[in-house]
């Protein structure tokens, strides 16, 4: 579905693209004239002279398919560190781990680590590409609300005291007959259930 929505997006732009050059398609104009046209048509459209050239190159050498915009599947910035698919897999899966996570916090403990140098990582940046993965935090709603409302009321018991452990020691002076009496007591309640 998306791979059809991609390609009709590509069709519509290259139509589009060609409805503005289409004046230019004829090969008998000459030169003066055709620069005429291409500076009318920039201005018409508020695209600059060289994008038009382009255009009217592109399809004159490929035709129709020219006009489509360049897909860019595996496309990766020079400016990301080499090692980018790796650090995206660790931030997804600090990202699975604790769901509330903010990219800040999984730039910050990745920069911790020394996985990646301070500064090199941009919140934007990350959180496109955690978008593209399905990581984002309104992707992750759907996971959230079937949760607890929290992590904490896990371990609660539904009666008090259930969970009561208590420990004490003390010497307890009792002035009868000059003895000490030195006691402690344990109070221990484990209930299962």
């Amino acid at each position: 579905m998306e791979k059809k929505t991609l390609i009709d997006w590509r069709e519509t732009e290259a139509l589009r693209r060609f409805q503005i050059i289409q004046k230019l398609t004829d090969q008998t104009m000459d030169h003066s004239k055709r620069v005429a046209f291409r500076r009318k048509i920039a201005e018409d459209n508020d695209i600059s002279e060289k994008t038009v050239q382009r255009w009217e190159e592109a399809f004159f050498k490929h035709g129709f398919a020219g006009l489509k915009p360049k897909p860019k599947d595996g496309y990766q910035s020079k400016r990301l560190p080499e090692n980018f698919p790796e650090l995206l897999q660790e931030a997804i899966q600090l990202k699975r781990e604790v769901v509330t996570r903010s990219v800040e916090q999984i730039i910050l403990i990745l920069e911790l680590e020394g996985r990646v140098s301070p500064g090199v990582l941009k919140r934007s940046t990350l959180q496109r590409y955690l978008h593209d993965a399905g990581f984002s935090t309104k992707q992750l709603q759907v996971y959230r609300e079937d949760e607890p409302k929290r992590a904490s009321k896990r371990f609660c018991k539904p009666h008090r005291l259930m969970l009561v452990q208590a420990d004490y020691s003390d010497v307890l002076f009792i002035p009868k007959f000059h003895e000490i009496y030195r006691f402690s007591f344990t109070l221990s309640s484990k209930t299962s259930g």
